[in-house]
C-alpha cells in the first residue's frame, strides 16, 4: 500500500504528469500516458476518451459521476502507486 498522500501532493503529481494508480470500490484504476495523450483505465480497460491534457483528464474523467479529486478529498479512494 502506498503512503497516504496530501491533496497538495496529489496536485503536484498531476502537474508533473505522474501516473497515478488507485483503488475505488474494489477496482483498480490508473491515469496513464498513451501515444496520443492520457487516459483513465479501470481493470486495464480505457474509461472514456483520450485527453491531450493531463490536468483536463483528471478534472473531466468521472467515476460513478464523481471526479478523481472529489473522491480523493472525501477519502473514498486509496492511492496504490505514483510512478
Amino acid at each position: 500500500m502506498y503512503n497516504k498522500q496530501t491533496y497538495e501532493q496529489i496536485i503536484e503529481f498531476i502537474q508533473q504528469h505522474r501516473e497515478i494508480e488507485f483503488e475505488y470500490e474494489n477496482k483498480q484504476y490508473a491515469f496513464l500516458a498513451v501515444k496520443d495523450g492520457f487516459v483513465l483505465v479501470c481493470d486495464n480497460k480505457t474509461q472514456g476518451p483520450v485527453f491531450v491534457d493531463y490536468e483536463e483528464m483528471v478534472k473531466e474523467s468521472r467515476i460513478n459521476g464523481h471526479t478523481f479529486l472529489d473522491l480523493f478529498k472525501s477519502e473514498e479512494l486509496t492511492i496504490t502507486a505514483v510512478l
